[in-house]
């Protein structure tokens, strides 16, 4: 079992790991969870949360999101992307504000728990109901890290430094709420529109976007996960729910397969750039790289192993989302956007940079990119205009909001757009 790094990129560079960091809160949560009891009894129990939230301040969030979801839902729904939360946070009052007085927007910085527990209750829109399809959170592992802090009355800090840093002797990585010092930035947002290439402190979404290593400490870190019985546990098949025809989703990790081979792997993309990392258990032999296009990342890992396609997902993994299917109620309408909306935008400004791509609302449809330009058609389902999926159900919402000079903007996914007027 070795992981080999490859590309030109100085192995000890620091840089922010993103979105990995989500696969890094699930493993220490759980690692904390497994000394306490039986992972396989507990990972399917509707009941489980109930059961541990017992101190006033974790039983009320967990109230919240119980309400959100509209039932209880199982650690397996949360940690397979499948709770139906949407991925990131609607748009504040504050942040709207913040944009019109000329600021780039920081979606993914909230500084104080008042304010993250204020949006947990009152900015989240569901996409759909609880076990029902694959949707990436960043709110589920938002979710997840506030609560395994609260119950136990522990830091996350506490739980990366107890079963990843001190225990695999990592000296040059760090997990931090702040930007830490002499990491690698640059300025990508003119290629990616996510809020996470946002040059910023993390805040709350530390517990997805908040650990910063180097590509000698990432090889460390995963030939250790590979004989992690914790690990092992995340990447058992038989817990895999499809994200995808062609990918799964373990306990947040994605899993792909090649006739008898069942490949691991995550990719993170931060203000940093793009790291990646994919495991073939068939060939025991793993790649690490850091590149600044995820496009390029991919295909220099998986070229590795000459695999060009992968396999369809099986169909065990796939049963609660044809069940969502043949059970799927909800009243899809065909609705023109509001005349005032239609038209032309520019993104807003991430970091410094000033992007002059044209983005546009159709009538029935919006054009972004997602990394490529691409045209979504949308429709309009419980008085919310919604992607329409590929399976003819809805998908993420496109929020429209008008600020009080006038402007108007559109928000999807945790990107932010403002028509030209």
């Amino acid at each position: 079992m070795s992981i080999d790094i490859i590309g030109a990129v100085d192995a000890n560079r620091l840089y922010c790991a993103g979105s990995f960091t989500k696969l890094l809160t699930t493993y220490v949560s759980l690692s904390l969870l497994a000394e306490k009891y039986n992972l396989a009894e507990i990972i399917d129990d509707d009941n489980f949360f109930d059961m541990i939230c017992v101190n006033p301040k974790s039983k009320e969030f967990l109230a919240i999101f119980q309400k959100i979801i509209g039932n209880k839902f199982s650690l397996h729904d949360i940690c397979s992307y499948y709770a139906g939360l949407p991925y990131t946070f609607d748009l504040s009052d504050d942040e709207l504000k913040s944009v019109e007085a000329g600021n780039p927007f920081k979606h993914h910085s909230i500084p104080d728990e008042d304010t993250f527990l204020d949006f947990c209750r009152t900015k989240i829109t569901p996409v759909y109901t609880n076990r029902c399809k694959f949707h990436y959170s960043e709110i589920s592992i938002l979710f997840l890290g506030y609560l395994i802090e609260q119950i136990y009355d522990v830091k996350m800090e506490e739980l990366y430094r107890k079963y990843i840093l001190d225990k695999f002797e990592l000296k040059n990585s760090y997990f931090s709420r702040k930007k830490i010092a002499n990491v690698y930035s640059q300025d990508i947002s003119d290629k990616y529109d996510y809020p996470s290439v946002a040059i910023l402190d993390h805040g709350y979404f530390c517990y997805s976007n908040g650990y910063y290593t180097n590509l000698n400490d990432m090889k460390t870190l995963i030939e250790n996960f590979l004989i992690a019985p914790v690990f092992q546990f995340m990447v058992d098949p038989k817990y895999a729910r499809a994200a995808s025809g062609k990918l799964m989703n373990g306990i947040t990790i994605e899993l792909r397969m090649v006739k008898d081979d069942i490949l691991y792997g995550y990719e993170g993309l931060s203000y940093s750039g793009c790291n990646i990392w994919a495991y073939s258990t068939k060939y025991n032999q793993g790649y690490v790289t850091f590149n600044d296009s995820e496009e390029d990342a991919y295909t220099a890992i998986y070229d590795k192993f000459g695999y060009t396609t992968f396999d369809k997902a099986p169909d065990a993994t796939q049963i609660v989302y044809l069940n969502f299917l043949k059970n799927y109620r909800a009243k899809i309408e065909e609705k023109d956007f509001p005349l005032e909306y239609q038209g032309n935008y520019h993104r807003v400004k991430i970091n410094d940079k000033t992007l002059e791509d044209t983005f546009s609302i159709g009538k029935n449809a919006i054009v972004i990119r997602n990394p490529d330009e691409i045209k979504y058609p949308v429709v309009f389902v419980n008085n919310t205009y919604r992607i329409k999926g590929k399976d003819n159900v809805h998908g993420a919402k496109v929020g429209l909001y008008q600020a009080n000079s006038g402007n108007k903007y559109m928000l999807y996914d945790g990107t932010l757009y403002k028509k030209i007027m």
